[in-house]
C-alpha cells in the first residue's frame, strides 16, 4: 500500500514539476492561401507552341504580343496552382526570374483549359505566361498558392 502511495506521489510531483508551454511557444496556423487573378490579353499566334529551343517551353511564340504575363512572387514554400479560363486553344508556362521554365502547359485539344501547378521550396520570384495560340483574344487567369 505504501509503495503505490509513494509511486501516486512521485507521479503527481513530476506532473507538476513540469513547467507550462508559453503561449509563444505554440505552433503558428499555416496561412491562408494567396488566390489572385489577371486577364491575359494576347493576339493569336500558331508559332506558341512550335518545338522551341531547350528552356524555352511551350509558351514561346515569335510574336511577342501573344504571350500575356503576370509577375508574382512566391513568398515561402508551398504550391502554386495555376488555371488558364481558356475554351479555345492557348498554352501557358511558370517562369522563375531567370526565365527558366519551372513548368509549362499546353492541352492535347484545342478546348482543353490549360492548368499547372509546381512547388517552391522558398520564396521566389516568378512569371506565370500565357499564350494564344489560336484562341479568344482574351482570357482570365487565376492563380492560387497554398503554404507549404
Amino acid at each position: 500500500m505504501k509503495i503505490r502511495l509513494l509511486a501516486t506521489l512521485t507521479l503527481v510531483g513530476l506532473v507538476a514539476a513540469v513547467p507550462a508551454l508559453p503561449a509563444s511557444a505554440k505552433p503558428k496556423p499555416k496561412p491562408k492561401p494567396i488566390h489572385g487573378s489577371f486577364v491575359a490579353q494576347a493576339t493569336p499566334d500558331p508559332t506558341s507552341d512550335q518545338p522551341a529551343p531547350v528552356g524555352k517551353g511551350k509558351c514561346a511564340p515569335v510574336t511577342p504580343t501573344a504571350r500575356a504575363t503576370k509577375a508574382f512572387t512566391v513568398p515561402a514554400a508551398g504550391t502554386l496552382a495555376v488555371q488558364l479560363n481558356n475554351k479555345l486553344d492557348w498554352s501557358g508556362d511558370i517562369r522563375d526570374s531567370d526565365g527558366t521554365v519551372e513548368t509549362d502547359t499546353d492541352g492535347s485539344l484545342p478546348q482543353d483549359p490549360e492548368a499547372m501547378e509546381v512547388s517552391f521550396k522558398k520564396r521566389t520570384p516568378i512569371v506565370i505566361g500565357a499564350c494564344n495560340f489560336s484562341g479568344e483574344p482574351s482570357i482570365t487567369v487565376t492563380y492560387t498558392f497554398t503554404y507549404k
